[in-house]
């Protein structure tokens, strides 16, 4: 329930007023501030023609606070033409000893233990996805792998398994993208400083949103890329005027145009700019608070349950 709300709502202005009062450069003038470092291409729909897996990963916790609780992870890769989903699961506790060992040596008395464990968590889910995402390249020949967020992420988080699904496609010829749905990189802000606000940080989302007409793609030279061994293209393929961001391998760079065209081909009009197929695998695997709860009854006991992950708030009289 929301008290008071005037003050909500005084806050809610001041923060409107604040970003209000930034103009953001004309697009045409950014446009040509950008030409000068990439490149803008149109890119046409491309049909497949091979096997696509979209890859993505779900998390949900349940108990109280630190160490009671447990988190389970949930990936799933999707295939279209559609085929049997390949799915993978993970239990994370700090209640398990071993995790425990892990938090503590993480953390080394500066980091909090809490902290430590959602970074844990997000390890998890990028590990499982990598395990996923490397079945489905070693069971189908030669796919096309989308994964549901950049290589840095993924590189950052399970360097190995990243380096093992790129090699595993490259052993049959299967090709990885991924897919950035979210924008928050800072690749560009050298390229539009001359014309961009003073004293406020470029952000690429700000940079490109409306710049970049239907179907058309920022394509970036290697001295701006963010990491090596990774290409980043900017694309915008549907009506929403925000952009995505898609990265590939620099070995498969002669691939990318072709890429670009599928994907294209794989992304709505009228959705918010990635594959429709990412979009599938999201709510396939997406775990509710409720399904979690209903797996745990059916297999911890009630004492155990009772003892370790219930919050004593729940017994609060409403």
């Amino acid at each position: 329930m929301l008290i008071a709300n005037e003050g909500a709502l005084a806050e809610l202005r001041r923060f409107g007023e604040a970003l209000s009062g930034l103009k953001r450069p004309q697009s045409a003038a950014l446009r040509q501030a950008l030409a000068r470092t990439g490149l803008f291409v149109q890119i046409e729909p491309v049909k497949p023609e091979r096997l696509v897996v979209a890859v993505d990963g779900s998390y949900q916790t349940l108990g109280a606070a630190y160490p009671y609780f447990l988190t389970l992870v949930q990936a799933v890769a999707l295939t279209l033409p559609p085929r049997q989903p390949l799915v993978r699961h993970r239990l994370f506790s700090p209640l398990f000893p071993e995790e425990r060992v892990k938090l503590e040596t993480r953390a080394g008395g500066t980091l909090p233990v809490e902290v430590a464990a959602e970074s844990r968590v997000r390890e998890l889910m990028a590990e499982a996805e990598l395990a996923v995402a490397s079945e489905a390249a070693r069971q189908f020949g030669g796919p096309l792998v989308l994964l549901d967020g950049g290589f840095v992420h993924f590189k950052a988080r399970a360097g190995a398994l990243f380096k093992e699904l790129a090699s595993a496609l490259a052993e049959n010829g299967g090709l990885l993208v991924g897919v950035i749905e979210d924008v928050s990189s800072r690749l560009l802000d050298e390229a539009v400083a001359d014309s961009w606000v003073k004293d406020r940080p470029a952000y690429d989302r700000e940079i490109l949103y409306g710049c970049l007409a239907v179907g058309e793609a920022f394509i970036l030279p290697p001295e701006v890329q963010k990491d090596e061994g990774i290409s980043t293209v900017f694309a915008r393929f549907a009506a929403h005027p925000q952009p995505v961001a898609f990265d590939f391998l620099t070995a498969q760079k002669k691939e990318i145009f072709w890429l670009l065209g599928v994907l294209r081909a794989l992304t709505p009009f009228d959705g918010r700019g990635v594959p429709a197929v990412i979009d599938i695998a999201d709510r396939y695997v997406r775990l509710t608070a409720a399904e979690v709860e209903q797996l745990v009854a059916a297999a911890v006991p009630p004492e155990i349950r009772e003892l370790f992950l219930t919050a004593h708030r729940l017994r609060r009289a409403l």
